[in-house]
């Protein structure tokens, strides 16, 4: 059946947090804790999430069946709780949650974290193009995986093009044919310029003390 992914408004978060509660279960029987945040979360402070970013929600036939929250810090967003109600998860709506989200906030870094047991979370996120940084393990002993998503703003593109047309003259010079060579520079520029990682940018850190222990999808 098809869903509608919308901003959710104030008067929908007692139903998000209720999906919540019901979505997070399985995690919290895969670590054996029904104290993990996710379950143990107040109105208050989804509230409090709410007024500081976005808060999506996926309608189906009028009831909210998936939601994700994300917020901005300069250039990355933090993305959060992306949750699927267990009667309707493996039908994709979750990787559209985290389509819709990512184009909501669009910035170049996106970050988010689940369980190192949550196979299909991980799963998800490679597929949908997270890549692993760093792990970090809480006070109760689970390991979370970080992962994030970078969008390159087309300054690896100028530095390879930049690289390029250098050897390119270099060599046409010597060479006595710069306009070859400086085409050859231009497409190994571009070659290069694809394909070298992103930019390294120190990014703040959050000081979770609350960690969501997986995501729900």
């Amino acid at each position: 059946m098809k869903i509608k992914i919308l901003p959710a408004q104030i008067e929908d978060l007692e139903a998000v947090l209720q999906l919540q509660y019901a979505a997070y279960q399985s995690e919290a029987a895969i670590h054996g804790d029904y104290t993990i945040q996710p379950l143990t979360q107040t109105l208050d402070e989804l509230t409090e999430e709410f007024h500081k970013g976005v808060i999506l929600k996926a309608v189906q036939d009028g009831v909210i069946i998936g939601s994700v929250r994300a917020y901005a810090d300069g250039d990355t967003v933090y993305i959060g709780k992306l949750m699927v109600h267990p009667d309707h998860q493996g039908n994709g709506y979750g990787k559209r949650l985290l389509a819709a989200i990512e184009e909501k906030l669009h910035r170049k870094r996106f970050e988010l974290f689940t369980s190192c047991k949550s196979d299909r979370n991980l799963q998800l996120y490679e597929k949908s193009g997270y890549k692993r940084f760093r792990e970090e393990t809480d006070e109760a002993g689970i390991t979370f995986v970080y992962m994030e998503k970078k969008y390159d703003d087309g300054t690896n593109i100028a530095v390879g093009l930049s690289l390029g047309v250098a050897i390119g003259v270099l060599i046409g010079t010597l060479t006595n044919n710069i306009g070859l060579w400086l085409s050859i520079g231009l497409c190994i520029g571009i070659a290069v310029g694809s394909t070298i990682p992103g930019l390294k940018k120190k990014t703040k850190t959050r000081d979770d003390k609350t960690k969501n222990k997986g995501e729900k999808n």
